[in-house]
């Protein structure tokens, strides 16, 4: 069987880090290895990660010094992983559950879809969005994933980060460049992945991702509350430096046209000419939302 590492990061995840854990470490058809990084919780996470500790040989966790955020919680815990003793690799949330054949169905969908790029690739796939009480509301995509492309990328991602499952070879690749003051870890290797590597991403689902009111990133399709509007105008944006950072570690691996569309996303705050051309550009736009896009654009938010 292949052996998958799984990654998981937690602050102060008391409530539901045992039902994560479980359906973890109950995966079907696949050697199961667990690493948490704890980001400095003040409740009894800790205790929690280490009576799995002491009841699972193939779980291990740490306590980080200083509070780091989620983005570079999971980023450090990442680039942590020096050896190629797996196969595979999975990131994971403290507050789901995932059904038992999730780990299996993604192996088996990379193996399936092997590209000839030395770069590795990257699975992610749907959710399930459930309540607290693991009761399903919806999916989180419909079919209209499937006309996403690099154009599309360079303004939403579609790889949650629970959902992500990456070979040995894309690991590497990934881990050749440190991002620096990047906001969201799954969004940073969806790009790598879909820029330099190869991705595929599966309509189906196999976890429940879990709706509460302590989620650090949630599922609001809700766009125009008041606290959405609130909250529009105190975003401070994270695209702009995601393109910074893809151009500065993997520049030399993008092909040309896509380079320059990082590039006027890179600088549009700087440069009108630019910031017109993703305005008004025919291919830079979202799947749905497009106003919200070019107001985000305008307001220098992305």
């Amino acid at each position: 069987m292949k052996k998958c590492l799984v990654m998981v990061g937690t602050y102060n995840g008391e409530k539901y880090l045992r039902e994560q854990l479980d359906s973890i470490l109950s995966q079907k058809g696949v050697d199961v290895f667990v690493k948490v990084s704890d980001d400095c919780s003040t409740d009894t996470t800790p205790e929690i990660l280490s009576e799995y500790k002491n009841k699972y040989d193939n779980f291990e966790f740490s306590v980080n010094d200083t509070n780091k955020n989620f983005t570079y919680n999971f980023l450090d815990l990442f680039f942590s992983v020096e050896d190629d003793d797996y196969d595979y690799y999975a990131f994971s949330d403290q507050d789901d559950v995932w059904l038992p054949e999730k780990l299996y169905k993604a192996v088996e969908i990379i193996e399936n879809k092997q590209m000839d790029n030395p770069n590795g690739i990257l699975y992610c796939s749907n959710l399930y969005v459930v309540n607290e009480k693991l009761e399903r509301i919806r999916m989180q995509e419909d079919e209209s994933i499937e006309k996403c492309n690099k154009n599309n990328f360079m303004f939403e991602n579609i790889a949650t980060g629970c959902t992500v499952v990456f070979d040995r070879t894309f690991k590497v690749h990934a881990q050749k460049y440190y991002p620096q003051g990047i906001r969201l870890h799954d969004y940073w290797l969806f790009l790598i992945a879909a820029y330099t590597a190869n991705y595929v991403y599966d309509r189906n689902a196999y976890i429940l991702y879990r709706q509460h009111g302590t989620n650090q990133i949630g599922s609001n399709k809700k766009k125009w509350t008041l606290g959405n509007i609130k909250k529009f105008f105190g975003y401070k944006g994270g695209q702009s430096k995601l393109a910074e950072q893809l151009i500065e570690g993997y520049g030399d691996e993008i092909d040309r046209d896509y380079y320059n569309d990082l590039i006027y996303l890179r600088d549009y705050k700087k440069k009108f000419k630019y910031k017109r051309k993703l305005c008004f550009g025919k291919k830079h736009k979202k799947r749905k939302h497009n106003f919200i896009l070019k107001l985000k654009i305008i307001f220098n938010k992305l």
